[in-house]
Order: structure tokens, then sequence, then C-alpha cells
């Protein structure tokens, strides 16, 4: 057991800019492509993954000390702080518990694809690390490691399961073949936004348009209400308007503001960009894979399950979730019971709206809502994971946040760690209503991807795909 965690160490330690091009790459070649495509496409995937860290630490180093000042000056006296994804995975995996549940797990998405529960094959190991915080929460509440190992499989199951569900619109948005996101906080937040799709369909309000609607070219649609609604919705107009905002309310000078005001807008341009270098080099590795399943699988679809960072180059996610940043604050400030001090994930809310962006079919006012419903969630869930994971820390031998305070992150506002790890705390029948919930997914997942399948197509003929 010690050298598979040895294994697995090593391979977190190379870092997901060197692991997932060699991963993508081998799995190029599995699929058949050719060592010199094979090559370039992992290469590619490589690069973009660079370009998102690059961008990611501008966000950080551009927005952090401004994000700090906004704290100081809302008076902020929260208690759990947000240490941010990369802590937290580092947490995930540094118990016992994590080598037997990523092999575990693994071996259960291979035997669903063979059985046809599943058509989601799921490459993104890197983040097993939410299952396996999910194991550890169970296993220190209830003592058992065994229980611990099933709520992990079973958050990975409804993340299969979403994965499965959305398959089709996430191609149809993202505009990749043959993948689909099971990530372990993206596929978490997709049941509340699919509620909240079906509310929204009754409001006039909020309907999607035809796409030959959404343009401005008519003189009765120039209306002050239509340019404003266009200032907003273009990416470096919003990075603008946004640092502005930032740097006043951190009280810079002159020339700070303009250095926040034009590094915001940097990045709501850059990051669409760089996040397209991954998607090209995916492209060919889908291609791929969808020509080797037809070949092979004549009566399967199949899909390479990837980090739901390929989502976030869509505009509506990055608009929306700049928007987010400061709402994030201003909702921790007052929301009765949280603890949570948005900090270190703070900058990257656009990846807590990402799915949001793809079941709302890119509508920006319905993305905006839901975001604006989700995120008092994700304060609550993550201040209530606050202590669990503090200890998980600990028993890690990682000491996250000062003496007084508790470490917790944003990432951990997850329902798919919140209601498997109370599940499981259920006396005596803890463990059967696990299996229970795995069983209703696995196989009412399957009804419910006829029904979107054929809500996709009857919308995708009436008014088509907005992202488009």
């Amino acid at each position: 057991m010690q050298v598979v965690m040895d294994v697995i160490a090593y391979i977190v330690n190379l870092g997901s800019y060197i692991f997932v091009p060699m991963l993508m790459c081998v799995i190029g070649l599995l699929f058949g492509l050719k060592i010199p495509k094979a090559i370039k496409a992992g290469a590619t995937v490589g690069i973009g993954l660079v370009g998102v860290s690059i961008v990611s630490t501008l966000t950080s180093d551009s927005l952090g000390p401004v994000i700090n000042i906004a704290i100081e000056r809302l008076n902020l006296h929260l208690t759990s702080i947000d240490v941010g994804g990369s802590p937290a995975a580092a947490v995930g995996f540094g118990g016992l518990i994590a080598a037997t549940l990523i092999v575990l797990i693994i071996v259960t998405n291979i035997v669903l694809v063979a059985l046809k529960l599943t058509n989601t094959v799921n490459v993104d190991i890197y983040n097993f690390w939410y299952f396996a915080i999910t194991a550890g929460f169970v296993n220190i509440l209830t003592g058992s490691f065994w229980l611990g190992i099933l709520a992990g499989v079973s958050h990975a199951i409804l993340g299969l399961k979403v994965a499965d569900i959305m398959a089709h619109r996430t191609q149809e948005i993202i505009g990749i073949e043959a993948i689909s996101i099971p990530h372990g906080f993206a596929a978490a937040s997709a049941p509340l936004f699919l509620l909240l799709d079906k509310v929204y369909d009754h409001i006039p309000f909020l309907a999607h348009r035809p796409i030959d609607e959404n343009s401005f070219d008519t003189e009765e649609k120039k209306s002050v209400a239509s340019y404003i609604g266009a200032i907003f919705g273009d990416r470096i107009y919003l990075g603008l308007i946004m640092g502005l905002f930032f740097g006043i309310v951190a009280g810079y000078d002159f020339k700070g503001i303009a250095d926040v005001t034009i590094k915001t807008a940097a990045i709501m341009e850059l990051f669409p960009t760089v996040v397209k270098m991954l998607v090209n080099g995916l492209i060919p590795i889908s291609n791929q894979a969808k020509a080797f399943f037809t070949k092979h699988f004549p009566d399967r679809e199949l899909y390479i399950g990837l980090d739901s960072a390929v989502t976030i180059g869509h505009p509506v996610t990055i608009s929306v979730g700049f928007l987010m940043i400061p709402v994030f604050l201003i909702v921790a400030a007052i929301l009765p019971g949280n603890t949570t001090l948005p900090l270190g994930e703070l900058p990257f809310a656009a990846f807590y709206v990402c799915f949001a962006t793809i079941v709302h079919r890119a509508n920006k006012r319905r993305t905006i809502i839901s975001s604006l419903i989700f995120i008092p969630i994700v304060l609550l869930v993550s201040s209530w994971a606050a202590p669990l994971f503090t200890q998980l820390a600990t028993d890690a031998g990682l000491n996250l946040v000062a003496q007084g305070q508790q470490a917790t992150t944003m990432a951990l506002g997850n329902l798919f760690i919140f209601i498997p790890t109370l599940l499981a705390e259920i006396p005596m029948a803890g463990p059967i209503i696990l299996v229970v919930v795995d069983l209703l997914a696995i196989f009412g997942g399957k009804k419910l991807e006829k029904y979107y399948a054929k809500e996709d197509q009857k919308f995708e003929e009436t008014i088509g795909t907005e992202s488009a």
C-alpha cells in the first residue's frame, strides 16, 4: 500500500501541466492517434494548462491584494479561512485512504462502462481529491475506513451520472465532441441548476431567445438598455469596469487603479485564449476517441471525462464569474451561520458557476440568478466542512492556518461531499442508504439521460444553441 501511496504522491507532485499532457498523449495513442499527433496534442494541452497557470497567477497576484483590503474594509471577522484548492488537494491525497480509494474508483468506472451503466471514462485523476475528502470526512465521523471508501465511491458515481446526463449539452455549449464533466465540484452543482432551470422555464423574463434574436443590428433594439447589456456582455469592457471598482474599493492611487483595471481586463480576455489552447489540444484526442468508440463499440457513445477547466473559456462563465467575486464577499459578510472567509478561491469564482452556463445553455440571466442562489449554499457547506477539513489537514501533517482559526475552501461547499457524509453518519443504516443512492443514481440516471436527450433535441430544433 505504501508503494501505491508513493507512486500517487509522485504523480501528483509532477503538477497537472506535466501529468495531464502525458496522460492525454497516452490516451491518444491508445485510441489510435499517430505518435506525432499524440505528442503534439498532449503538448498543446500542457501549453494550455501552463497558460491557465500563468493567468491564474496573474489573477491571484492582481486581485489578491485588492480582495484582502476589501475584506479588511468590510470588517469580515470570519474564522474559517478559504486556503484554496491546491492545499485542499494536498490534504485529500495526504491520507492512506486516498490510495485505496483511487484504485477502487478506477475499477468501479471500468465495471460500470463494461456493464453499459455509464458512458463516461473519468481520466481526471488529479481531481479525485474531492472523492478522497468525502472519504476522509466519513472516516473521521464514523471511525470506519471502508464506510469512508463507500462514501468516496458514491461521490464518484454521482459525478459520472451527472456527466452522462449533461454530456450532450456540455459538448454543444463548449464545442468539443465526445467529452463530459464528472468533476467533483462542477458535477455536484448541476442538480440544483437543473431544478432551477425548470422553474425558469415558467418565467418569461428568463426565456431563451432564438440565436437570430440576439443581435443588436436592428434600430428598434438600439435602446440604452441594449447598449448597457452589450457593454457588460463584452469581456474587455466588463474587465475594465470590475478592475476600476476593485481599485476604488481598495483606495488605490491613480497608478494603482489603472494597474488593477488593465490587468483585470487582461485576465478577462486571456482566460478564454489560454483555455482555447487547451481545447485545441483536446480536439484531436476527442475526435480520435469518437472514431475509436464508433468502430469498436458501434452501439455505444462513450465520453472522456475531463476537468471543468475546459468550460472556463466560455464568455458567459467568465463574465458572470467576475461579477460574483464581490457578491461572494458581500454574502459572506451578511449570511447568518457562515464562518467561511472567501480568500484563496475567490479570484476563481468562474469555476463555481461554470456548470450553470452549461445547464442553462449559456443564458446569462439564468446563470446570474442561479449563481446568486448557489453562493450562500457554497459558503454554508464550506463552513460546515471547516472543522473536519482542519482535522484532515492536521492528520496529514499540514498546518494551513493560524492558531484559533480553521481551514476550509469554497471547493468544499459541495453537495456531493455534504450529502453522502450526512447519510453515512446514520447509525446502522448509513451503508445501506449509500448503496441505495448509488443504485438510484445509476439506473435513474439512465432515464434522465433519455429525458434530457429529447429535451436538448427539441430545444436545438426550435431555438438553437445560444453559445453558437
